[in-house]
């Protein structure tokens, strides 16, 4: 089997993105703590017809109205944002290289491989949260790399027989074992 520069280079490449995945998803954000500038973000305000002067002002909001639910969906969004973002320069290299006149043919397969199993992990996170949703959980998220899944729900509380259907539900969409799914509630 001849293994030259270009399946060598794909190798390389496949190889460091696979890394630099590994190492966002493990990596907590670098972001500002913006809590300082959104003090009111979430907030209710009454609206009517008047207008605040210096004699009537606005209603203020109460210290630590600020919802958990909302802190909680602020980060599932982040999350699914993040997760989309590696997800689609995965794919996005993955065609590339699948796409490219330059290509070998083993690299070429091997990236359609690559591709396709990225597609199918897709698909089986995205059925897992919602048939997780529909078990009454708020949200839900799912990772699955490396033969395990780790999910992170919100909303209901996990107790035994819920923790159980959870990874029936992982095992039945994806074949990993019990022993290899961790459940979060937060």
């Amino acid at each position: 089997m001849k293994f030259g520069k270009r399946e060598l280079v794909v190798s390389l490449l496949a190889a460091a993105l696979g890394g630099a995945v590994f190492i966002n998803w493990q990596m907590p954000p670098d972001t500002p703590d913006n809590s300082k500038y959104d003090e009111d973000l979430g907030t209710a305000h009454y609206v009517n017809a008047s207008i605040a002067t210096k004699d009537t002002p606005a209603p203020t909001p109460a210290a630590g109205t600020e919802s958990s639910s909302s802190q909680e969906s602020e980060y599932f969004s982040r999350v699914r944002l993040e997760r989309q973002k590696t997800q689609d320069e995965l794919l996005a290299l993955s065609r590339s290289v699948a796409e490219s006149e330059n290509t070998g043919g083993e690299a070429k397969a091997q990236a359609v491989r690559q591709l396709n199993e990225l597609l199918s992990t897709i698909n089986k996170q995205s059925n897992v949260e919602g048939l997780i949703i529909s078990k009454g959980f708020s949200d839900c998220i799912a990772y699955i790399e490396n033969g395990e899944c780790s999910v992170v729900v919100t909303g209901k509380e996990l107790k035994s027989d819920t923790l159980t259907a959870i990874k029936d539900i992982v095992t039945t969409q994806t074949g990993i074992t019990f022993d290899k799914i961790r459940v979060t509630q937060i």
